[in-house]
């Protein structure tokens, strides 16, 4: 189930044109759904990036490119957050008012921002501990805090991608119409 909505996001990662084929009508996808997807698109790419290490451990690391990606993490994760919860979430709460099932969901999802930036900062310590020194954690260690922060990091996506796009969606046609 979730590699198809994996699927489904990578076919629509980049803002939907006439042209993209990624089966969404693109006049129903407005520049705040389009920002939303390039900051979607960036961290599942940084996923990606996490599982090759992961999936690299112990031996293959290219312990450069480590320390890279870790100081990327946070910034990229926050970034993504702080657009959803200034932009997107008001979007949705102001259509939202007597829905209180919607908003206790919103409410849900921006606990779940802060709980991702712990893991992000907690990630990026181990990572360049890893690298920094050979003691702490090990590799073992390090693979399950990656496969954990990615894997909760795209269920995250999905949700938003079922629930929140098409909120959105529905919120810039009202305001259209």
């Amino acid at each position: 189930m979730a590699k198809s909505h994996l699927k489904q996001m990578k076919d629509c990662s980049e803002p939907c044109t006439e042209s993209c084929n990624c089966g969404v009508n693109h006049a129903c996808v407005g520049p705040i759904e389009q920002e939303m997807q390039r900051h979607f698109s960036v961290q599942l790419d940084l996923c990606n990036q996490l599982e090759e290490i992961a999936d690299a451990l112990p031996q293959k690391v290219d312990r450069q490119k480590l320390l890279i990606i870790a100081r990327s993490i946070l910034p990229t994760v926050k970034t993504a957050h702080r657009f959803e919860e200034d932009r997107i979430f008001p979007h949705i709460k102001s259509e939202a008012r007597e829905r209180t099932a919607l908003n206790i969901s919103l409410e849900r999802l921006q606990y779940e921002h802060w709980e991702d930036e712990s893991f992000a900062e907690e990630l990026c310590d181990g990572l360049i501990r890893f690298v920094t020194d050979s003691d702490e954690p090990s590799a073992n260690t390090l693979g399950y805090m990656l496969r954990g922060f990615f894997e909760g990091l795209r269920r995250h996506i999905a949700f938003e991608v079922e629930h929140i796009i098409p909120l959105l969606r529905l919120h810039e046609q009202t305001e259209r119409s």
